[in-house]
Order: structure tokens, then C-alpha cells, then sequence
């Protein structure tokens, strides 16, 4: 998959994969669920859950997967890296308020 735009929004299915081919200087989000990431040539992949985001600073061909249900990411172009900033792939997780927040859902919560 070759994504062009500014912007784009993944929609992926259990276990479905997107390879994006020209990524850099993007930034993925993931907006729900959990997303694999893999980049050509690096040992070290990256799982993404929703509010996470990472930064990608390479030119490599990016695969990212849903895992452990469905999953949707934001795909932001010219998000920094080339714009003279440090070549370190910055990944940013949620404060643990968020974490704490997510955790919660209408079913573990006592209604009075």
C-alpha cells in the first residue's frame, strides 16, 4: 500500500497487514487497538496501542499489523523528521492519567 496524502486513516482487520513504502517523515498514531510495526532492516519492531505514536525517520519500507483484535491508525505526513531534527525514531506513549482512563470502561464501573 502507497499512501500519498497528507493524511490517512488505517483501518485494519485482526491479524491484517499494510506495508506502507514510503513513510518517512510520517508519524503513525494509533487511535484504536494495536498495531505491530516493523521497519526493513531493523531488528527492533515496535508494538503501538491506541494513543501511542511513532515517528518514523527512515526511508525503509514500513509493515504495520493489527494484533490482538482490529486496530485503526492516523498516518501524518511531514510530521519532523526531515526538517533537520535529530534521526532517532521518537516514540510517545500516553501519561499514565491516559493509561489509567483507558482502562476504564462502562462495564467495570458501578452504577449507583
Amino acid at each position: 500500500m502507497l499512501l500519498t496524502a497528507q493524511r490517512a486513516q488505517l483501518n485494519l482487520a485482526d491479524d491484517e497487514v499494510a506495508r506502507l513504502d514510503d513513510a518517512f517523515d510520517s508519524r503513525l498514531e494509533v487511535t484504536q487497538g494495536f498495531v505491530w510495526v516493523t521497519i526493513a532492516g531493523d531488528r527492533n519492531d515496535v508494538v503501538l496501542a491506541a494513543g501511542e505514536s511513532l515517528l518514523i525517520d527512515t526511508r525503509e519500507v514500513v509493515t504495520v499489523s493489527a494484533i490482538r483484535g482490529a486496530a485503526s491508525l492516523k498516518v501524518r505526513a511531514n510530521a519532523g523528521a526531515g526538517r533537520g531534527r535529530p534521526a532517532s525514531r521518537t516514540l510517545v506513549r500516553p501519561s499514565r492519567f491516559q493509561q489509567m482512563l483507558a482502562g476504564i470502561s462502562l462495564s467495570s464501573v458501578a452504577v449507583a
